[in-house]
């Protein structure tokens, strides 16, 4: 189920987009704050409540993660032939090592990173583990007969949640 969307994107500033850039590269919140500037919980926040960037972040992931994965498929056929080379001759044990290493690394990287690409989706996830939380079974039925919040509501109330959790006006 998708929500219609309450409200658009918020654009994100340059330093969340530098941000955005550090961590993607392997950065850490300390780090990445250190570069840019700003204290860590800075960064932190942003991570954790800030629904555009948390959405452009994985996006960008997706994208390194992908990149990388088919780095890795592409040296495969290498690293098999080196495998089978050696089962015929002895070569160094170093080669044979960096064969065996490659190729256990492929298994994992069939996976992309979970997680959604779009604030619209991240937000609905957490308006969905909003309502979760508040809900049993007899309020579902209360709920239903009574008029329960509706989705834009409860979305509308958790994104200023999120952006208070943020110190991100409204």
């Amino acid at each position: 189920m998708k929500p219609a969307a309450t409200e658009p994107d918020r654009p994100l500033t340059l330093d969340q987009l530098s941000a955005i850039d550090l961590l993607v590269s392997g950065k850490n919140d300390l780090e990445t704050a250190t570069a840019l500037g700003t204290h860590r919980v800075t960064v932190s926040r942003w991570r954790l409540y800030h629904v555009e960037f948390r959405a452009e972040l994985a996006r960008r992931r997706s994208e390194v993660w992908g990149a990388a994965a088919d780095r890795l498929r592409a040296l495969l056929p290498q690293a098999l032939s080196v495998l089978a080379e050696q089962l015929e001759a002895e070569e160094t044990a170093d080669r044979r090592a960096a064969a065996v290493a490659l190729l256990r690394l492929a298994g994992p990287l069939t996976a992309e990173p979970a997680g959604p690409t779009a604030a619209a989706d991240i937000l609905l996830a957490e308006v969905e583990a909003e309502r979760a939380r508040t809900q049993t079974a007899n309020e579902a039925t209360v709920d239903r007969l009574s008029g329960r919040e509706s989705l834009e509501e409860t979305s509308r109330r958790v994104r200023a949640r999120l952006d208070e959790m943020n110190n991100c006006p409204s």
